[in-house]
Protein backbone atom coordinates (compact mmCIF):
# COMPACT_ATOMS: atom_id res chain seq x y z
CA UNK A 1 0.00 0.00 0.00
CA UNK A 2 1.40 3.38 -0.96
CA UNK A 3 2.10 6.01 1.63
CA UNK A 4 -0.52 8.42 0.25
CA UNK A 5 -3.15 5.67 0.21
CA UNK A 6 -2.30 4.81 3.80
CA UNK A 7 -2.61 8.45 4.85
CA UNK A 8 -5.97 8.69 3.07
CA UNK A 9 -7.21 5.52 4.79
CA UNK A 10 -6.15 6.82 8.22
CA UNK A 11 -7.83 10.17 7.48
CA UNK A 12 -11.08 8.44 6.48
CA UNK A 13 -11.06 6.27 9.62
CA UNK A 14 -10.46 9.29 11.85
CA UNK A 15 -13.20 11.27 10.12
CA UNK A 16 -15.70 8.42 10.41
CA UNK A 17 -14.87 8.04 14.12
CA UNK A 18 -15.41 11.76 14.73
CA UNK A 19 -18.68 11.71 12.82
CA UNK A 20 -20.04 8.85 14.95
CA UNK A 21 -19.29 10.62 18.21
CA UNK A 22 -22.22 13.00 18.93
CA UNK A 23 -20.26 14.76 21.69
CA UNK A 24 -17.54 15.72 19.20
CA UNK A 25 -20.19 16.77 16.68
CA UNK A 26 -21.92 19.05 19.19
CA UNK A 27 -18.56 20.56 20.18
CA UNK A 28 -17.74 21.24 16.52
CA UNK A 29 -21.13 22.88 16.00
CA UNK A 30 -20.66 25.02 19.11
CA UNK A 31 -17.13 25.87 17.97
CA UNK A 32 -18.49 26.98 14.58
CA UNK A 33 -21.24 29.08 16.17
CA UNK A 34 -18.74 30.74 18.49
CA UNK A 35 -16.45 31.43 15.53
CA UNK A 36 -19.33 33.07 13.63
CA UNK A 37 -20.19 35.20 16.67
CA UNK A 38 -16.54 36.21 17.14
CA UNK A 39 -16.31 37.22 13.47
CA UNK A 40 -19.47 39.31 13.80
CA UNK A 41 -18.20 41.04 16.95
CA UNK A 42 -14.75 41.61 15.36
CA UNK A 43 -16.35 43.33 12.38
CA UNK A 44 -18.46 45.46 14.68
CA UNK A 45 -15.42 46.24 16.86
CA UNK A 46 -13.36 47.25 13.82
CA UNK A 47 -15.91 49.92 12.91
CA UNK A 48 -16.05 51.15 16.50
CA UNK A 49 -12.24 51.33 16.70
CA UNK A 50 -12.05 53.41 13.51
CA UNK A 51 -14.57 55.91 14.85
CA UNK A 52 -12.85 55.92 18.28
CA UNK A 53 -9.50 56.63 16.62
CA UNK A 54 -10.96 59.50 14.58
CA UNK A 55 -12.45 61.10 17.68
CA UNK A 56 -9.25 60.55 19.63
CA UNK A 57 -7.24 62.29 16.89
CA UNK A 58 -9.65 65.24 17.05
CA UNK A 59 -9.69 65.47 20.86
CA UNK A 60 -5.97 64.93 21.56
CA UNK A 61 -4.80 68.38 20.37
CA UNK A 62 -7.56 70.06 22.40
CA UNK A 63 -6.65 68.13 25.55
CA UNK A 64 -2.93 68.78 25.04
CA UNK A 65 -3.62 72.52 24.72
CA UNK A 66 -5.67 72.49 27.90
CA UNK A 67 -2.94 70.47 29.67
CA UNK A 68 -0.47 73.28 29.01
CA UNK A 69 -2.75 75.59 31.04
CA UNK A 70 -2.97 73.12 33.94
CA UNK A 71 -6.39 71.84 32.87
CA UNK A 72 -5.89 68.08 33.14
CA UNK A 73 -9.35 66.87 32.09
CA UNK A 74 -12.68 67.75 30.48
CA UNK A 75 -15.94 66.58 32.02
CA UNK A 76 -19.44 66.16 30.60
CA UNK A 77 -22.53 64.87 32.36
CA UNK A 78 -21.58 61.31 31.48
CA UNK A 79 -17.81 61.18 31.00
CA UNK A 80 -14.52 62.50 32.25
CA UNK A 81 -11.77 62.59 29.62
CA UNK A 82 -8.16 63.22 30.57
CA UNK A 83 -4.68 62.59 29.27
CA UNK A 84 -3.25 59.62 31.15
CA UNK A 85 0.31 60.29 30.06
CA UNK A 86 1.56 63.25 28.09
CA UNK A 87 3.27 62.37 24.81
CA UNK A 88 6.99 62.85 24.32
CA UNK A 89 9.73 62.06 21.87
CA UNK A 90 11.85 59.04 22.61
CA UNK A 91 15.15 57.91 21.15
CA UNK A 92 15.40 54.25 20.17
CA UNK A 93 18.51 52.34 19.19
CA UNK A 94 18.57 49.46 16.74
CA UNK A 95 21.00 47.23 18.53
CA UNK A 96 20.73 44.24 16.22
CA UNK A 97 21.58 46.27 13.10
CA UNK A 98 24.54 47.89 14.86
CA UNK A 99 25.75 44.50 16.09
CA UNK A 100 25.52 42.94 12.62
CA UNK A 101 27.31 45.90 11.08
CA UNK A 102 30.07 45.72 13.69
CA UNK A 103 30.75 42.06 12.83
CA UNK A 104 32.28 43.22 9.54
CA UNK A 105 34.66 45.58 11.35
CA UNK A 106 36.34 43.21 13.80
CA UNK A 107 38.97 40.53 13.39
CA UNK A 108 38.13 36.86 12.84
CA UNK A 109 38.54 35.75 16.49
CA UNK A 110 36.39 38.57 17.86
CA UNK A 111 33.76 37.91 15.18
CA UNK A 112 33.64 34.24 16.19
CA UNK A 113 33.18 35.17 19.87
CA UNK A 114 30.44 37.68 19.01
CA UNK A 115 28.64 35.20 16.76
CA UNK A 116 28.74 32.62 19.57
CA UNK A 117 27.29 35.21 21.95
CA UNK A 118 24.57 36.00 19.45
CA UNK A 119 23.82 32.29 19.04
CA UNK A 120 23.61 31.86 22.83
CA UNK A 121 20.86 34.49 23.02
CA UNK A 122 18.68 32.67 20.50
CA UNK A 123 15.38 31.53 21.95
CA UNK A 124 12.88 29.00 20.72
CA UNK A 125 9.17 29.50 21.15
CA UNK A 126 6.36 27.19 20.21
CA UNK A 127 3.55 28.47 18.05
CA UNK A 128 0.43 26.43 18.62
CA UNK A 129 -1.62 25.34 15.66
CA UNK A 130 -4.71 27.31 14.82
CA UNK A 131 -8.03 25.88 13.81
CA UNK A 132 -10.14 27.42 11.07
CA UNK A 133 -13.88 27.05 10.92
CA UNK A 134 -16.42 27.97 8.30
CA UNK A 135 -20.09 27.24 8.05
CA UNK A 136 -21.28 24.67 5.55
CA UNK A 137 -23.35 27.22 3.66
CA UNK A 138 -20.30 29.29 2.83
CA UNK A 139 -18.36 26.26 1.64
CA UNK A 140 -21.24 25.06 -0.52
CA UNK A 141 -21.65 28.49 -2.13
CA UNK A 142 -17.92 28.86 -2.75
CA UNK A 143 -17.74 25.39 -4.33
CA UNK A 144 -20.67 26.20 -6.61
CA UNK A 145 -19.05 29.46 -7.71
CA UNK A 146 -15.77 27.63 -8.40
CA UNK A 147 -17.59 24.97 -10.47
CA UNK A 148 -19.45 27.58 -12.51
CA UNK A 149 -16.23 29.53 -13.01
CA UNK A 150 -14.50 26.34 -14.19
CA UNK A 151 -17.24 25.64 -16.73
CA UNK A 152 -16.94 29.18 -18.11
CA UNK A 153 -13.16 28.86 -18.28
CA UNK A 154 -13.55 25.66 -20.30
CA UNK A 155 -16.26 27.00 -22.64
CA UNK A 156 -14.85 30.49 -23.29
CA UNK A 157 -11.71 29.37 -25.21
CA UNK A 158 -13.86 27.03 -27.31
CA UNK A 159 -16.28 29.85 -28.13
CA UNK A 160 -13.36 32.09 -29.00
CA UNK A 161 -11.84 29.52 -31.36
CA UNK A 162 -15.28 28.88 -32.91
CA UNK A 163 -15.67 32.62 -33.53
CA UNK A 164 -12.22 32.75 -35.13
CA UNK A 165 -13.12 29.81 -37.38
CA UNK A 166 -16.40 31.50 -38.34
CA UNK A 167 -14.52 34.69 -39.23
CA UNK A 168 -12.12 32.68 -41.42
CA UNK A 169 -15.02 30.95 -43.18
CA UNK A 170 -16.66 34.30 -43.82
CA UNK A 171 -13.45 35.67 -45.33
CA UNK A 172 -13.06 32.63 -47.55
CA UNK A 173 -16.70 32.81 -48.70
CA UNK A 174 -16.30 36.53 -49.55
CA UNK A 175 -13.18 35.71 -51.55
CA UNK A 176 -15.04 33.00 -53.45
CA UNK A 177 -17.94 35.33 -54.19
CA UNK A 178 -15.67 37.88 -55.89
Amino acid sequence: MKRTELKELIREILLSEFQRNKDVESKINEFGELNDEIDRVKNQLEGLRKRYSQLEDELRPILENLYQFNQKSVQTERYLVSIKRMGYEKTNYRYKEVFEESLDKVNKNTRMILENLLESTKTLSKVVSSIGVQSIGENFFRNMVQKIKGVFQMIFPQLKSTQTEMDNLQRISKMMMK
